[in-house]
């Protein structure tokens, strides 16, 4: 199962939901850093912990392009880190900077999807992307457009709802039509979260709370210990989300790995 996490613009929070997702997931998973603009995976939750020798480029340069998809789909997790704390989750750290993002061709995105696409066949892991904002018809369209589910993050305010409308629209202009996007509503605002995804004219997959603490050691690094980060009201609310998700697409999601 490959999962795509996507935004406009106004801050909607992607990157801490990818975290808490896939802290979440029942089976072994590998999350991608695919954001152009420059990742913030690996130097936010895993700061100190990752280097600059693994991840999308190292990736590249040795999945050439003559080589096998299936064998692509092989090297991705030599150029992964794995998560101590999860051993099920690894991750393929992104781009250091904006211009490394532009340098990645089409190609390379290309590779990248159809090698995404094997892992759950071939090695039992499924795959969760954070694109960051979808904001240029550069970057990891492939990836999206390979993906079975693409979940749009969005706030429930007036700046956050008009960013995303216009991701909406790239999204049906690159994929045909919107059958595999839903909304996933984060925090608070003025706007209920159904009310939000009627006006993007999307189904309402889920709504994650402001947990400012869990966010902060999710996207930033700052301390906090598994016991607490299990217990907190945004990984029980990512517990319940992954549950969703899992009644929406069968029986290879069957429970949260962190619920309680």
């Amino acid at each position: 199962m490959l999962t795509v996490l996507t935004s406009g613009k106004a801050a909607p929070g992607v990157t801490t939901t990818t975290w808490a997702l896939a802290l979440s997931w029942p089976r072994p998973v590998t999350v991608v850093d695919c954001d152009i603009a420059g990742g913030d995976m690996g130097p936010g939750m895993l700061a100190g912990r990752v280097g600059t020798d693994r991840g999308l480029l190292s990736w590249s340069a040795a999945a050439r392009h003559d080589l096998p998809v299936a064998a692509s789909a092989a090297l991705l997790a030599e150029h992964a880190v794995q998560l101590p704390e999860r051993p099920g989750v690894s991750l393929i750290p992104g781009f250091g900077t904006a211009t490394q993002g532009q340098s990645f061709s089409g190609g390379a995105w290309e590779r990248m999807a159809g090698a995404l696409g094997q892992t759950a066949v071939r090695h039992g892991r499924d795959a969760l992307v954070d694109t960051g904002r979808l904001l240029t018809t550069r970057g990891c369209w492939p990836v999206v457009r390979a993906a079975d589910r693409v979940l749009l993050t969005v706030r429930p305010t007036v700046r956050s709802v008009h960013a995303a409308q216009e991701t909406v629209g790239r999204l049906r202009d690159e994929l045909g039509d919107l059958a595999a996007v839903s909304a996933i509503v984060v925090g608070r605002g003025p706007y209920p979260a159904g009310e939000v995804a009627v006006a993007l004219g999307l189904p309402l997959i889920g709504e994650l709370p402001d947990d400012r603490a869990t966010a902060a050691a999710l996207s930033d690094g700052e301390p906090m210990s598994l016991r607490a980060m299990r217990r907190s009201p945004l990984m029980r609310a990512a517990s319940s989300l992954v549950r969703e998700l899992a009644a929406t697409t069968g029986p290879s999601l069957s429970s949260a790995g962190w619920a309680s």
